[in-house]
């Protein structure tokens, strides 16, 4: 019996750092062999992953790729400028 390749560790500080200098562009996550529901809404929830926070400055979506399951993810929150009265 065949068994898979080991997949490589994903550094999420990096790609959340990554995310956040390009905000609004989908950034590849990781490739994974099962659906990472769960890693996405920790990603979305900033639940375990403390390098997504604040919750809900990141969207998440899920390709269907040729080697498994493709998250990507992108920062959403803008910085906010004071305004001026």
């Amino acid at each position: 019996m065949a068994r898979h390749a080991k997949r490589p560790y994903v550094k999420h500080a990096a790609r959340a750092a990554e995310m956040r200098d390009q905000p609004g562009t989908w950034i590849e996550v990781g490739i994974y062999r099962s659906r990472p529901v769960s890693m996405a809404r920790e990603i979305r929830t900033a639940e375990r992953l403390v390098s997504y926070q604040p919750p809900g400055a990141y969207e998440t979506r899920i390709d269907l790729v040729d080697t498994g399951y493709a998250l990507y993810a992108r920062y959403t929150l803008q910085a906010r400028t004071p305004s001026r009265s």
